[in-house]
């Protein structure tokens, strides 16, 4: 088969983290299996090694609607996706949600033309969404302050290898909560990259120029059109304005000769190197080298109408890491329980049969790659706890009774989308693995629905997490040893006394430190 592998390359520096109010209550409406006339078809159809292929289609798009997601009308491989209209953003049920959450990535993820979108052109030579004049980059915290870098023409993207590096130049909130490093079990680092989109970026800056209140991400007509009028007067037309504002974060893996990368999106950027003094000190050599690398994760982060929490969403590939056991409803509604996952060929986990995973090898420590004790700079072996972002026992959101029935949600709109892609598409090859937000948009509290049934408490994926991003901050870890393992649980303010909870700093990690684009 001719190998499929999207590259682009960026101007891009560094890292960073991810980080609108409904007027009415929200009601739940489950979807049903026969929302529409596709849905037992489909869910006998196998889709993925790693998605059972009799779920129970509790969550589904129908192919009138999935072609409409398209620019054309019609899905081309790896064809132009249009993003979700976060303004006009309905959302009856969870599978609303996991729609948007879907759409946006497979949006980000579309080829994208300087110029004009092409659907003619190869896909391999063209660039995507995500590296267009759309989004920009978030440098580290130097002098307190980030900056916003747009994308340009035939530079290549600076990528970290750390999320959170412990030094007096980068925010410490940033990248995985235990500042840990990682890598894959072929000797590879893992890199990491955050965007905005320009929404967020003339967001931010007009709330520097006192032109609307920043106490809220946009999540309306009203909001959205007093950002367009401040960018007209500025000369600057906003791309997609009504995705509203977005933050993505990405994880990549440098490419290795020894493992087949053919089925990933690939990037070329420019990477740090090491001096590698033993098997337990790595020391920064302070350069770059262009490299290779191939995308494993992102999180699609983004406020809807409703919901300035924002909703944030999480995809894996399909080839990272093995999940635990866990449970789902079939199309006779029975419930079934899946074996953990096994094999020993995974990009993050070399012996499935092991009880000893996710256990942390390597650490940053001013600058430098550090082996934890008893350990060298290697990669561990990792799992993912909580394969479609909830717990195992306990009601995970107002609308699924039982995480049985919340794993075949989201497992029932990954068969849907990705069976609808043409094969040969990259983004067949990964998995949403769940998505979170607070009921009626209030702000959150930190808790989870399966712990706290108040509002502010995470729904839907009530305890999501990345394998790549938050690795050892899994619910069932050492650091979330209670149900209380959302995003929202190191994304929030709660409670605060001076202010509501919901202001952009309160929930994204960057926000307060980025420079207007009218300081630069």
């Amino acid at each position: 088969m001719k190998k499929q592998t999207l590259k682009f390359g960026i101007l891009l520096t560094t890292l960073v983290i991810i980080t609108s109010s409904c007027k009415q209550k929200e009601k739940y409406t489950p979807a049903t299996e026969d929302e529409n006339s596709e849905a037992i078809t489909e869910a006998v159809t196998p889709i993925n090694s790693k998605l059972p292929a009799d779920v129970l289609p509790s969550c589904m798009i129908n192919q009138a609607d999935f072609n409409h997601w398209f620019k054309t009308g019609q899905v081309t491989i790896n064809g132009v996706v249009n993003p979700a209209n976060s303004v006009t953003f309905e959302h009856e049920n969870n599978c609303d949600f996991y729609k948007w959450s879907e759409q946006m990535f497979l949006w980000t993820t579309s080829p994208f033309n300087e110029k004009t979108y092409n659907d003619e052109a190869i896909i391999q030579n063209r660039k995507v969404v995500l590296e267009s004049p759309e989004f920009y980059t978030v440098t580290p915290k130097v002098n307190g302050s980030r900056t916003l870098i747009p994308h340009e023409t035939g530079k290549l993207l600076r990528a970290t290898t750390s999320l959170q590096k412990r030094d007096s130049r980068i925010d410490t909130e940033e990248g995985q909560a235990t500042g840990d490093a990682l890598m894959s079990q072929h000797g590879a680092l893992l890199y990491y990259i955050t965007f905005v989109n320009d929404v967020y970026a003339q967001f931010l800056t007009g709330a520097s120029d006192n032109a609307f209140p920043d106490n809220e991400f946009p999540t309306t007509q009203s909001q959205l059109d007093a950002i367009k009028a401040y960018t007209l007067r500025n000369n600057i037309s906003l791309k997609s304005p009504n995705t509203l504002a977005m933050e993505i974060k990405t994880s990549w893996v440098e490419v290795n000769p020894l493992s087949d990368f053919s089925n990933h999106v690939i990037i070329e950027a420019e990477v740090p190197t090491y001096n590698k003094t033993s098997d337990t000190l790595w020391t920064p050599t302070g350069k770059h080298i262009p490299k290779k690398l191939a995308m494993i994760g992102m999180h699609v982060v983004g406020s809807a109408a409703g919901h300035p929490e924002m909703i944030w969403a999480t995809f894996e590939h399909k080839n990272n890491a093995p999940n635990l056991s866990y449970q789902y409803l079939n199309n006779q509604h029975q419930k079934i329980t899946v074996n953990a996952d096994t094999g020993n060929n995974w990009l993050l986990n070399n012996n499935s049969a092991s009880t000893t995973y996710n256990q942390s090898h390597m650490k940053y420590n001013n600058d430098n790659i550090k082996a934890t004790p008893n350990h060298t700079i290697s990669g561990s072996n990792t799992k993912m706890v909580n394969a479609f972002g909830v717990a195992y026992t306990g009601i995970p959101n107002p609308e699924n009774s039982s995480p049985a029935a919340s794993n075949s949600q989201v497992i029932s709109i990954n068969n849907s989308v990705l069976g609808k892609l043409i094969d040969g598409d990259i983004r067949k090859n990964y998995v949403f693995i769940g998505a979170t937000w607070t009921n009626n948009g209030v702000a959150p509290t930190g808790k989870s629905y399966s712990e706290d049934k108040t509002d502010g408490s995470a729904i839907g994926t009530s305890q999501l997490a990345n394998s790549t991003m938050e690795t050892y901050a899994q619910y069932g870890t050492n650091s979330f040893p209670g149900n209380n393992a959302s995003c929202f649980a190191c994304h929030n303010n709660y409670p605060s006394k001076t202010s509501t909870g919901l202001e952009p700093s309160d929930l994204s990690h960057i926000y307060q430190y980025i420079k207007p684009l009218t300081e630069e």
